[in-house]
């Protein structure tokens, strides 16, 4: 979930580099937004409750809620499709969905927490979503195994989900509409600013208009005066 966040920061930097804007964002219609609040809020509060009532952790409550929470998110992933990076989202939740499902759920390798620059294991004794890596764990790949100092661990889904993220924030920053509009709209604000300042100098292209000149370069002059001239 940091790992995410932190790319989603660095796709809002990206973003604003490629000449986009925070507006950009405020005028994008998500499809149920609220899906992602309630799949992370399932996910806090449960690992919460599980610090408090072990049993949680015990029982079949907290991989139920888990599972759900995942829906949440895997739901409004597949409702917005169509921007891009939401494919890669998806990915990402699938590839952390499934190594939860075949453990019960995300296991952690120790070494990875302790190469991460941690001095301790995270507590995984009354956690829900987490649990210490065994011999015996299935898609071990797929686990908390990549030491990202100073983040922590993280695992291949999280990896691939923060880089849909990224993808995701910088289009909405400056989606390729965006700049076409905008350069549209310059070119378009160029032309009536250049039309206002012909206007004030007296440029007439209407012939006979205020500040036209009659000007006839092949007419032929009048010959000169030879001392009869009145």
């Amino acid at each position: 979930m940091l790992l995410a966040f932190v790319l989603l920061l660095a796709g809002v930097a990206f973003g604003v580099l490629r000449g986009g804007s925070l507006d950009n964002i405020n005028r994008v219609r998500f499809r149920l937004p609220w899906l992602v609040f309630l799949g992370l809020g399932l996910q806090i509060g449960v690992e919460v409750a599980a610090a408090r009532f072990p049993e949680i952790d015990r029982g079949m409550a907290g991989p139920i809620v888990l599972a759900i929470s995942y829906g949440c998110v895997g739901a409004f992933v597949a409702l917005n499709f169509r921007f891009p990076g939401a494919l890669i989202i998806g990915l990402g939740l699938a590839l952390n969905l499934s190594v939860i499902l075949a453990n019960g759920a995300m296991p952690v390798s120790r070494w990875a927490v302790k190469l991460s620059g941690s001095h301790s294991p995270p507590h995984l004794q009354n956690s829900v979503k987490h649990m210490d890596m065994r011999s015996h764990t299935r898609l071990r790949l797929l686990g908390d195994i990549i030491p990202v100092p100073p983040i922590g661990v993280v695992s291949v889904g999280d990896v691939v989900l923060g880089a849909g993220v990224f993808v995701l924030m910088s289009y909405l920053m400056a989606p390729p509409t965006s700049h076409r509009s905008g350069k549209k709209r310059r070119l378009r604000r160029r032309g009536l600013g250049e039309r206002s300042i012909g206007e004030r100098s007296g440029d007439n292209p209407i012939e006979g208009g205020p500040g036209h000149h009659h000007h006839r370069p092949n007419a032929p002059e009048p010959p000169p005066c030879s001392g009869h001239c009145g």
